[in-house]
């Protein structure tokens, strides 16, 4: 079966700059969903939280690396829409602590109908929306 994966830019941030100790536990699980012939997710919030760094440093290679890395694995992107924009609102409604950021993630995960959000935001593990895999219990 075909599994939808979204993936939250911290596990991204792990991978592609090599920081260990998610590095490992990021790069088995984007394996195994391989190995699975799920699909990648992931969208225009991520970008925007990934390339700061790089931007800041000037390191295009780094810029080039994240885009290459998003195409080889022929990712999905999920655009921020009204219906995800409103999603999103709905969850912070519901859980009053979780960031902007990360409640536009869910809603585009949710938009995308994916299956599985992976993140290393350990609050976000109260989502019952979608089937969060947290880093730290991996």
């Amino acid at each position: 079966m075909i599994k939808r994966v979204f993936i939250d830019t911290n596990p991204l941030i792990y991978l592609l700059g090599q920081k260990e100790p998610f590095c490992s536990k990021v790069l088995k699980f984007m394996s195994d969903c391989i190995a699975d012939g799920s699909e990648f997710y992931t969208s225009t919030i991520t970008d925007v939280e990934y390339l700061v760094k790089p931007l800041e440093n000037n390191d295009l290679d780094q810029i080039e690396k994240y885009r290459d890395y998003l195409k080889k694995l022929e990712f999905v992107k999920c655009f921020i829409s009204e219906q995800i924009a409103e999603r999103a609102a709905k969850i912070r409604a519901k859980y009053t602590d979780i960031k902007l950021a990360d409640a536009l993630q869910i809603a585009a995960s949710l938009d995308c109908n994916c299956d599985v959000f992976l993140t290393n935001d350990k609050q976000l593990k109260q989502i019952t929306e979608v089937d969060v895999v947290y880093l730290g219990d991996l």
